[in-house]
């Protein structure tokens, strides 16, 4: 899924920063090139800040990591205080704080998930000003049709959501049918935005004009919205989308016996699971939403991975031994310490097992270098979020359903795998009491349903399209048909 990056035992490097006790004022423009070093394994490792205004004039902001051939990540909300600025960096659920210590210079922290190392900045001189990627999709302004911005919460008020309602021009009191839009894997704001893209404002925009209402939502901790996104898994977030149910149900203008769902990658399963408990639901689009296991998917993307990589697929399946045993201890373990217990005992069972050309592939160095890159990195799954993920089976919640569904995936996908999981979907609604759904795999398309050409996940930020239209004609078209 597009904002969980998975780790195998050579990938991927934890970043931190450090701060100084000395500082400037930020009233010295940040925008322009940055660039440091973090030091991982004795290994220095180039970082890369472009800092730019965008099109409102508020500052944004992308990030490379020249060694790793990863360029133009985006970054999240960036803060600026007179002293210092905060980076949230989604795509590896980390961040950057630093303090200015001269006009060229910042000193500061780069953190992921628990781990830092000390990352300072200095000014690039000489270098061309970022230039910002075109996305001609995105709607801009004046729009055709209502826009509002709303907030609501929760049954308890525990938490406040924000997102932005969409409904055509009407000069009666017509009901429109109405979508709630649910994101992918990752923290994400209201439009799912990555690497420029706004996805779900382009699916919004398209929808509206056709007829259709539709409320998109920041995720928790995302813009307007509250709570603890680190601390919530997928069943919490299904609570949130309950959450955006009643509030459409609230709106006069919101036809009652027509309210949808349409989720991406994670979006798309967690609309099944609302779908099979909330009988106020009247239909699910699923955008490469899986019909398989979260640990049929994790081993998807890390094979790819690792196909890409050079690896074997014969080694790949010894990989996947392991894999599956580390799964298994750290969802079962009570905390890290235990996990760190049982790492070297699985370790040295699977390793007589295996070749050198094997061992060779997969382990970096020492055996104690090894295990301890299983145990740092394999922690990362006794999160909430990751332990109901990888036992959860969306085809339970798909074979309770009753309601028509459309389930689309690109068939360049490499996130989650096409063939694999349409084919788990219409198995499971076969076995269901729906009798309108279909399943579609859209030739040349991937993850984000972009027509690409290298298919990777690095390229969604190199391509201008950010989906491509014979998607949003074919949702809004069938959407239109189940609510006539």
């Amino acid at each position: 899924m597009h904002s969980k990056y998975l780790y195998t035992m050579r990938k991927f490097l934890f970043f931190i920063i450090f701060y100084s006790c000395y500082a400037v004022s930020f009233s010295q423009n940040v925008i322009g090139n940055w660039n440091g070093n973090i030091s991982v394994n004795e290994n220095k490792i180039p970082i890369v800040f472009h800092f730019y205004n965008d099109s409102l004039g508020k500052i944004n902001g992308k990030w490379d990591s020249p060694s790793q051939h990863a360029n133009d990540l985006p970054c999240g909300a960036i803060d600026i205080t007179p002293d210092s600025i905060h980076i949230n960096l989604p795509v590896i659920s980390g961040s950057y704080k630093g303090k200015l210590i001269t006009t060229d210079s910042i000193a500061g922290m780069w953190s992921q998930r628990g781990f830092q190392t000390p990352l300072n900045l200095a000014r690039m001189k000489n270098t061309p000003a970022f230039q910002p990627a075109r996305r001609p999709q995105t709607p801009q302004p004046p729009f055709n049709y209502v826009t509002e911005n709303v907030k609501y919460t929760n049954a308890d008020s525990s938490i406040q959501f924000g997102g932005t309602f969409t409904k055509p021009f009407s000069t009666n009191d017509k009901k429109f049918p109405a979508v709630l839009m649910i994101t992918g894997s990752g923290k994400q704001d209201r439009d799912e935005t990555i690497f420029d893209h706004k996805p779900f404002a382009v699916i919004a925009d398209y929808l509206t004009k056709h007829g259709i209402a539709v409320l998109r939502v920041d995720d928790r901790g995302m813009g307007q919205t509250t709570g603890d996104f680190d601390t919530s898994s997928s069943e919490d977030f299904a609570n949130d989308v309950e959450a955006g149910i009643h509030y459409l149900l609230s709106r006069g203008e919101v036809d009652a016996k027509h309210i949808g769902l349409i989720g991406h990658s994670e979006g798309g399963m967690i609309a099944a699971m609302v779908a099979a408990q909330d009988k106020n639901v009247s239909f699910i689009v699923m955008l490469a939403g899986p019909g398989v296991s979260g640990l049929a998917i994790n081993d998807y993307q890390n094979s790819e991975q690792l196909k890409k990589a050079g690896i074997a697929d014969s080694i790949i399946q010894k990989f996947l031994l392991l894999h599956h045993q580390l799964i298994r201890a750290v969802i079962t373990s009570t905390d890290y310490d235990d996990f760190k217990n049982k790492v070297p005992a699985i370790f040295e069972n699977w390793k007589k097992s295996q070749s050198d050309e094997t061992l060779q592939a997969l382990t970096i160095g020492t055996d104690e270098r090894t295990i301890a890159s299983l145990q740092r990195n394999y922690i990362v799954f006794h999160s909430k979020w990751w332990r109901f993920f990888l036992t959860h089976n969306p085809s339970d919640d798909l074979e309770k359903l009753s309601i028509p569904v459309l389930a689309l995936n690109g068939s360049k996908d490499v996130q989650v795998d096409a063939e694999a999981n349409l084919n788990a979907i219409n198995a499971a609604l076969k076995k269901s009491q729906s009798k309108n759904f279909k399943t579609i795999e859209l030739p040349g398309l991937n993850h984000l349903f972009q027509h690409c050409t290298k298919c990777t996940v690095e390229e969604y930020g190199e391509l201008q399209e950010t989906i491509a239209p014979e998607v949003l004609r074919t949702v809004s078209d069938w959407i239109n048909s189940v609510v006539k």
